[in-house]
């Protein structure tokens, strides 16, 4: 009798197992990050649901404990602070994180001491863009719970705010007013749930424009974030509003700064983070391109 062959997923990060209708299960809040328990290889590990992660990242030290065989360099991860943490390419033969099954899915070894340090507990796995990209994810964080399911099973939502995804990462559009005498200005920023202390941070070119510069100056210069590179040192200052699709945030607190690679690279301008929706819940749906934030 002649043996079935494996299945193998058309998308070589997509689940082996998904769930059909939304599954919810508890979450732990630990310094603003989403902490789940994940299994890899067979092994219990510490895991965080990172939006801005575009792929699965393993810290060095558990990929040497399991064991896992590390290719060669492939660039450094570009998230804050100024130390570049180097990549390597792993693959996992058995992912799993809820209701969520990965088989030999790929994924990159790296140091993420730095982040389980300012955390203040073991952050071994990063789960990002394959745990995010083929259904809706919904973290309510008023409850403390996180919701998996296919596209559009999150509900109807009365404001979606219209989204990309530019490097498997979801990028939104805001109009941010500096001064209330000033017109917006129209930016492109990450949704991330791995920026933990900052509403909106902002970098790159607008830090160094007008409106940027007008604004650091009313500011306070002081540690605005700590992520994989080290500390994020910046500027915080206060803007009137922040407007997202139809839905308008007032009397914001902005951090500005220069320490986070990837804003240099033209792509994006900055990230919104956990405080703009801490005290209700925020929802991905990347195959309807949609994000939807609710308050409690």
């Amino acid at each position: 009798m002649q043996q079935a062959p494996a299945v193998v997923p058309l998308e070589p990060d997509r689940p082996v197992h998904m769930p059909s209708g939304p599954l919810t299960m508890p979450f732990e809040l630990k310094d603003n990050l989403v902490r789940i328990e994940v299994e890899v290889n067979g092994r219990k590990q510490s895991g965080v649901l990172d939006s801005g992660a575009g792929a699965i990242l393993v810290d060095r030290k558990v990929s040497q404990e399991l064991g896992l065989r590390e290719g060669g360099p492939a660039g450094a991860a570009a998230g804050g602070g100024e130390e570049a943490k180097p990549l390597s390419p792993v693959t996992l033969a058995h992912l799993a994180a809820g209701p969520l099954r990965f088989e030999n899915v790929a994924g990159y070894a790296l140091d993420l001491g730095h982040l389980s340090s300012s955390a203040g507990f073991p952050v071994d796995v990063l789960l990002g863009a394959p745990a995010f990209k083929y259904g809706a994810v919904s973290v309510d964080y008023a409850r403390r719970q996180v919701t998996f399911g296919p596209s559009g099973s999150a509900g109807r939502c009365a404001a979606p705010i219209p989204m990309e995804i530019l490097h498997d990462a979801p990028v939104v559009e805001i109009d941010l007013q500096t001064a209330r005498d000033e017109p917006p200005v129209r930016l492109k920023v990450l949704v991330d749930l791995g920026t933990r202390h900052s509403a909106l941070v902002l970098g790159g070119p607008f830090v160094r424009s007008e409106a940027g510069k007008a604004l650091a100056r009313g500011g306070i210069a002081k540690k605005v974030g700590h992520g994989v590179g080290g500390q994020v040192q910046g500027t915080v200052a206060r803007v009137p509003e922040v407007r997202i699709g139809s839905t308008r945030f007032g009397e914001l607190e902005v951090s500005l700064t220069s320490d986070v690679p990837v804003f240099e690279q033209g792509t994006i301008d900055g990230t919104l983070g956990v405080p703009l929706w801490s005290d209700g819940a925020i929802t991905f749906d990347y195959p309807g391109r949609h994000i939807c934030i609710t308050g409690r």
